[in-house]
């Protein structure tokens, strides 16, 4: 009875005629919409940060790295939620309203930032739960494997009101809080000027979104501490396996987004209790998760981890990407673990075996990262979290994974 709904997976790249251009050879349709198309983007997951003070405005730059593709029609994404650091949980958070206001900036001929419009308008105000997208950026591209900012200034009622951050530190991360003038379009770009200004939260885009000239895939990864980065550096060339695999896919960026942060759990990313997050899948070719081992030290038996995993599998294996092609799913072992016991290790043992088996027909790629991340005796503050050397293992085993799915018709399967 399955069948029909997880029918094994297929590529439409036959459905293409031969040419001399093209992944292969194959001549694809020209991309026509939104996606995903650079990395170091991120849903919140840092603390809160109250305005405080005398302080009027946030405001900074961050810089993203296009994948193998230029691209146009620039827009950028905000998410008025975050993941709560220490579990995972999704929750609507600030509590108060933020008013947004963003621009891009190009790193080759004029810099200058060029302001993104929301409905024509300077500024858009957010509400806990929303997603906001701007217009088009007007006549800004950014070409292929270069480095480009995004800019922001951000405004709250009441200088006891918050604003959302991010953990992570990209290329480039720069915020403050402050009572100067905005600075989001100053002539030439460049680093922001800081001076007098107190510290705080640097605000990537939950996304920036555009059209690639030629087709691109793009990714989200649903990750816990280990992901996100812990015992490995933060910075914009680490961060965790993840963002080291995808940093460098066959020479290019391959464009993610992290959704995730320490104690995550597969729990916590299910669809009923995290739906904000859910509404950017839409933008991506593919879903990577690294979850489970909190959930099993938390006491998940092995029929509670298929069916958590399998409730963000269906969504994904049921969700039309930019291509028109379901999503490609992929996960990664879960690597061992001091702190668990005999019976949990037999938990994960199983676990990963089902997983390598394609999770019931629905796992795209399986990444077993489980040499790579070495002996747990030897990380650098605990039996659970590795350290650099066994994180740069473990992103080149990943990077070499995903190498064939930068074609975003590799093993997709048409939804037509």
């Amino acid at each position: 009875m399955l069948e029909p709904l997880f029918r094994s997976l297929i590529s439409p790249i036959g459905r293409y005629r031969i040419s001399g251009r093209g992944q292969g050879g194959v001549v694809r349709p020209d991309p026509v919409n939104l996606q995903l198309v650079v990395g170091d983007t991120y849903f919140p997951n840092g603390a809160v940060v109250a305005l405080a003070g005398s302080n009027t405005n946030g405001q900074g730059r961050n810089g993203h790295k296009v994948g193998p593709s230029k691209v146009k029609n620039l827009v950028i994404v905000d998410a008025h939620a975050m993941v709560t650091p220490g579990s995972g949980v999704e929750v609507n958070s600030p509590a108060n309203t933020m008013t947004w206001q963003r621009a891009v900036e190009k790193l080759t001929g004029v810099n200058t930032p060029v302001r993104a419009l929301y409905a024509g308008g300077n500024t858009q105000l957010s509400n806990p739960g929303d997603i906001i997208l701007s217009d088009p950026v007007a006549g800004m591209e950014w070409d292929a494997d270069t480095t480009n900012y995004t800019g922001f200034y951000k405004t709250v009622p009441l200088v006891t009101d918050t604003m959302s951050s991010v953990t992570n530190n990209g290329i480039g991360s720069a915020g403050f809080r402050t009572t100067g003038g905005s600075q989001l379009l100053r002539a030439g770009g460049g680093v922001l000027n800081n001076s007098g200004t107190s510290s705080g939260p640097a605000c990537p885009p939950a996304m920036v979104l555009g059209i690639p000239y030629v087709p691109m895939a793009c990714v989200i990864g649903i990750v816990d501490s280990i992901g996100t980065y812990k015992d490995d550096t933060n910075t914009s060339s680490t961060q965790g396996f993840f963002a080291r695999a995808m940093r460098d896919v066959a020479g290019h960026c391959f464009p993610w987004h992290k959704q995730g942060i320490d104690a995550n759990k597969i729990q916590n990313q299910m669809v009923a209790v995290a739906p904000v997050q859910k509404l950017l899948w839409q933008y991506v070719t593919d879903i990577f998760i690294q979850l489970g081992t909190n959930d099993i030290a938390a006491g998940a038996d092995l029929a509670t981890m298929k069916a958590r995993f399998l409730d963000l599998a269906d969504y994904a294996y049921n969700t039309v990407g930019p291509y028109g092609c379901y999503l490609r799913i992929h996960a990664s072992s879960i690597i061992p673990r001091g702190t668990l016991t005999g019976a949990q290790n037999t938990v994960r043992n199983d676990y990963n075996a089902w997983l390598a088996a394609g999770a019931d027909g629905r796992l795209t790629k399986y990444h077993d990262i489980i040499t790579e991340a070495g002996d747990y005796n030897t990380y650098p503050n605990d039996t659970i979290h590795p350290g650099p050397t066994p994180h740069a293992a473990m992103g080149a085993k990943v990077a070499a994974g995903m190498a064939p799915y930068v074609d975003p018709y590799f093993e997709a399967r048409l939804a037509a």
